[in-house]
Parts: structure tokens; C-alpha cells; sequence
């Protein structure tokens, strides 16, 4: 297994991350601009169990992902799993708000099933998508810092 993990200090409170977070398919497409689409295809909005699609671009490929909320804690944590043939690869990320003071870290991690050969395999790709996790870090600090 290998984790990707980045994380940004933004200057607000987790809570105010956490609503934001809790309307995902409104802000999707304003997160990044290789974002898509994002929507509840099923149960009910952030609640454990409830399916979300969403489509983005990783480079030039175009990445259709649905994933299944497994874990919320308000103003805390956000986890999914994947679901469909993306768990293959992809089984679970998380989002994580870590207070401090007046201010948060927003951490983000994906777990990749990746052998040493699939790592060397994939190195481009690994780096595209790190490289697409640090500009969301940046993308919503802007956004919520500005607001």
C-alpha cells in the first residue's frame, strides 16, 4: 500500500472548512479547475453510506470515480471508499481539519494498492496526482481565505 499525504495550513477554523466540505458537489467545480462534475447518485448527502460521483482530470486523463462515505466526524474528518474498479487501485481517502488556534490543517491522503514495480510503473502518474492534491490544498485555502 502506499499513501499519498499533503497538507495545508489555512486560515480558518475547521468548521468553516467542514461546511464547505459538506457542500462538495456545489463547490466541486470551483476546487480545481480539471473538475468536472460532482453529485449525490446515492442515499442521502454526507451521510454515511451515501455515493458520490465525480469526474476530473489527472494530466490529460479523464479520472470517473464514485466513492462512499464511511466515516464522518463534524469538523474533524471525512473519510470514503471507493467503489466500482477505482478500488482496485484507490480503496480510501480521507480528509482531515487539525485546529490551530483561529487557524486549521487540512490533510489529505489516498491510499494506492502499489507494489515496488507498479510504483516505478506509475511514477508519472503518482506525481500528477500529487501534484493535483497540492493545487486543491491551494485552491481552497484561496477560496475560503478570500471569503
Amino acid at each position: 500500500m502506499k499513501t499519498l499525504e499533503e497538507s495545508i495550513l489555512i486560515n480558518v477554523k475547521p468548521e468553516i472548512i467542514w461546511s464547505w466540505l459538506l457542500k462538495i458537489t456545489d463547490n466541486y467545480c470551483e476546487w480545481h479547475p480539471s473538475h468536472i462534475k460532482a453529485y449525490w447518485k446515492k442515499g442521502d448527502p454526507n451521510e454515511i453510506g451515501a455515493v458520490m460521483y465525480a469526474e476530473e482530470y489527472i494530466g490529460d486523463e479523464l479520472l470517473k470515480m464514485s466513492s462512499k462515505l464511511t466515516k464522518l466526524i463534524p469538523n474533524s474528518f471525512y473519510e470514503f471508499k471507493t467503489v466500482g474498479s477505482v478500488k482496485l487501485i484507490m480503496p480510501r481517502g480521507t480528509f482531515e481539519l487539525i485546529p490551530q488556534g483561529n487557524k486549521s490543517i487540512f490533510k489529505v491522503t489516498l491510499d494506492f494498492r502499489m507494489g515496488k514495480l507498479l510504483s516505478k510503473i506509475a511514477k508519472k502518474k503518482v506525481a500528477q496526482i500529487r501534484q493535483h492534491m497540492i493545487e486543491e490544498g491551494e485552491n481552497l485555502k484561496k477560496i475560503l481565505e478570500e471569503n
